[in-house]
């Protein structure tokens, strides 16, 4: 069976970071689900032991005097936004990272000649490659 052989050159910065951009922005919205899936077990669990709120639980490890409402009480709508609007943005910033990434990687190619990809051979497809 004979084997064709294409040499890749390079890799295309712009559609990387689409496909980074989305892979992030899909692994928060799951990491947050997960996680708000996992802070509801974890507070049905307290809840159990009799812990209804934070405040409750700071007393019964003995910080009863820390009121944690005037931290985060008034303000857990905005840590919420400001959580998932930091979310995006990180998302943004670690497909622009992998994009420097694929650009470090494509000056590699440059000067290493390229890599050699062996594809067996299927039905016919056409494959445009730009030199």
């Amino acid at each position: 069976m004979a084997v064709e052989r294409r040499v890749l050159r390079s890799i295309s910065e712009f559609s990387m970071f689409k496909y980074l951009l989305i892979f992030y922005v899909i692994f928060f919205i799951l990491s947050v689900i997960l996680m708000a899936i996992f802070g509801l077990i974890a507070w049905q669990g307290l809840s159990s032991f009799g812990i209804d709120n934070i405040n409750s639980m700071l007393a019964s490890i003995g910080l009863e005097n820390i009121d944690i409402t005037d931290f985060f009480g008034r303000g857990m709508i905005i840590g919420i936004v400001i959580s998932v609007v930091g979310g995006l943005i990180a998302s943004v910033f670690y497909a622009a990272f992998g994009t420097l990434m694929v650009w470090i990687m494509n000056v590699i190619l440059k000067i290493s000649g390229g890599i050699e990809l062996r594809f067996l051979p299927g039905k016919e497809e056409k494959i445009s490659i730009k030199e």
